[in-house]
């Protein structure tokens, strides 16, 4: 299982595309053609190309032996001329990058042959023999050789560092010298033909590659991470997941990334698969002989998602507890009306699953009916819980009608007095209109914007200890000369700590000088200010009376009016901060302005 290492983050050095590139054969005479077949080049717009090198060497145009352009095609074919006896590499390019290799061999006669070599080790200490075992050569009456060569070197006779013959035997083994620490081949040959080899390594550590995943099941729908160490440092060494049992042929690879050259250790990320059984395996050197592998498997576990509650009171937090989603960015859960489709446009309220395959999440209180919790993946329906919002008793404290004079609970913390008005509204609570005319004989609450300037007065009142179902405040405010430069707010205690929340009316118009007002997703605000409202636990600026009101007059029937306020608190605090919950309203405070009918309501 995972191990406790600090691994290197990987760089995806393999193409976007899954560029494949063969050949008809893997062994052709000196009179053959060599038609090569590639696929998923990026095509049109790309300035790709093939090339056949001599086996070996560096990719430096003068070491091309011929070429060929693809012409802007994903797919097709290219014919190269017959080329001489010897080792070659048929290599892709996307201008000046290298994408992938295929090796080929030309000999004098094509081999036929299903030879095969092992070692009985992969990695070897500076101070061990390697033992060669050999299979299927074709025997007596061929001159068939085993060698060790630097790893990457050509064939020539002068690379190679030991050899032995095999007597003509069809299948045996022989015993190298042990060698310094490197990277080798051991290379089979008939005569000067090249048949088959493998590569080896020799490391004083003798520290094994490995390959292991983070989990040995993954539920369906999550990413599979894929961790490696001791990499041997070579290109076009790569990483595939493979079905369990299945053979290293490139048609048998369900997900495959180049490991990035000279990355020793580090993990890789496949996008998640179906249920079954798997491999992951390593390759080094772009070959299909596995150097490491482990086994895991994907279960098909159900999604589940419940809410919390059956039935719930109005405006009450609806609560979501979800276990084996995907974990992919495309998850979400929404709630809906019974009779609405899926389409997210519907859904009363949307919330991603934050990439978790198991969590909660919390949704804004709802008026009463029936409603469903449902999840998908991406936009595909998953699984539905229905739940209830019951009708309740509304609950509402009014706190302050100002009728018997001014509540102790106002306190002026700067700026001048608060006023007693022989005007105000009479209280109707929530059957209040939107606009009301105030009459003589009520009473209201007038607090002072002093010389014009915004802020410049301070008062607040405090609510004590509220019930946190009390989440709606409701007050009537006068529309007038102060209505446009004052602000009001509130005061909250909540899960993630104190908050504050300003209505400002005069944040959001247009100041001498032509100063411009930013109309964005949490209110009109001075462009900078929102910033400054976000300090000292001020989470949001909310539009004020005037902005309601826009080209009310400050006179006659303009300056007559009360609005009557009624806001969920809650949902504006959550405007902010999703996850955040409404403990209690505990403070309602403003700068300036007229007020009456200050109450606090459950809905």
């Amino acid at each position: 299982m995972f191990k406790n290492i600090i691994y290197i983050s990987i760089m995806f050095t393999g193409i976007l595309f899954a560029t494949t590139v063969n050949t008809d054969k893997d062994n052709y005479s000196i009179e053959e053609s060599i038609v090569v077949n590639y696929a998923e080049l990026q095509g049109q717009g790309h300035d790709e190309w093939i090339a056949i090198y001599p086996k070996g060497s560096s990719n430096d145009f003068g070491n091309i032996l011929q070429w060929k352009p693809t012409n802007g095609n994903n797919n097709g074919s290219v014919t190269f001329d017959s080329r001489n006896v010897g080792s070659y590499e048929v290599r892709v390019f996307d201008h000046y990058d290298f994408l992938i290799s295929k090796e080929i061999s030309v000999s004098e006669v094509v081999i036929e042959d299903n030879a095969n070599v092992d070692t009985n080790k992969d990695r070897y200490t500076s101070d061990e023999v390697i033992v060669v075992t050999y299979t299927n050569l074709k025997g007596e009456g061929h001159d068939e050789w085993i060698a060790i060569y630097p790893k990457a070197s050509s064939n020539d006779f002068g690379n190679i560092l030991q050899w032995k013959p095999t007597h003509g035997n069809d299948n045996g083994s022989v015993t190298f010298d042990s060698r310094n620490v490197g990277s080798y081949e051991v290379r089979v040959f008939d005569h000067a033909d090249f048949l088959v080899s493998k590569q080896i390594i020799v490391n004083d550590d003798a520290i094994a590659l490995t390959v292991e995943t983070t989990k040995d099941t993954y539920l369906r729908g999550e990413e599979i991470v894929a961790v490696f160490e001791n990499i041997v440092v070579n290109e076009g060494n790569w990483i595939g997941i493979y079905p369990s049992g299945s053979n290293n042929s490139w048609e048998n690879a369900l997900q495959w990334e180049y490991i990035e050259d000279g990355l020793l250790a580090g993990t890789q990320t496949f996008n998640a698969i179906p249920a079954g059984d798997y491999e992951v395996r390593v390759f080094l050197n772009n070959t299909f002989d596995t150097e490491a592998s482990y086994a895991f498997k994907v279960e098909n576990i159900p999604l589940n998602i419940n809410v919390r509650k059956n039935i719930y009171n109005p405006y009450e937090l609806i609560h979501v507890d979800f276990q084996n989603m995907r974990g992919a960015n495309g998850d979400w859960i929404g709630i809906f009306n019974v009779a609405a489709n899926h389409a997210k446009e519907n859904a009363v309220e949307w919330r991603e699953s934050k990439s978790l395959v198991s969590g909660e999440l919390s949704f804004l209180g709802l008026a009463a009916g029936t409603y469903e919790a449902r999840a998908y993946f991406d936009d595909i329906h998953q699984k539905t819980v229905t739940f209830t919002v019951q009708e309740q008793i509304v609950n509402r404290v009014l706190y302050d009608d100002f009728e018997d004079g001014i509540d102790p609970r106002w306190s002026v913390y700067f700026g001048r007095a608060m006023t007693l008005l022989n005007v105000g509204v009479p209280d109707g609570g929530a059957a209040h209109t939107e606009r009301k005319v105030f009459v003589n004989g009520q009473h209201s609450l007038r607090t002072y914007n002093s010389d014009g300037l915004p802020q410049s007065s301070g008062y607040i009142f405090d609510f004590e200890n509220p019930s946190p179902t009390l989440k709606f405040l409701e007050i009537d405010v006068k529309i007038g000369v102060s209505s446009h430069r004052f602000a009001f707010g509130v005061n909250l205690r909540t899960k993630f700590g104190n908050r504050r929340i300003e209505f400002a009316s005069w944040l959001n118009h247009r100041l001498p000088g032509g100063i411009q007002i930013i109309r964005g997703p949490y209110g009109n605000v001075l462009e900078g200010h929102r910033q400054a409202f976000t300090q000292d636990n001020y989470l949001f600026v909310h539009p004020g009376p005037s902005d309601y009101y826009v080209g009310t007059s400050y006179v006659g029937n303009g300056s007559n009016m009360f609005v009557h306020y009624k806001i969920n608190i809650e949902e504006k605090l959550r405007l902010m901060e999703p996850d955040n919950e409404l403990l209690g309203i505990t403070a309602f405070t403003t700068s300036g302005g007229d007020y009456d009918n200050l109450a606090l309501i459950t809905q």
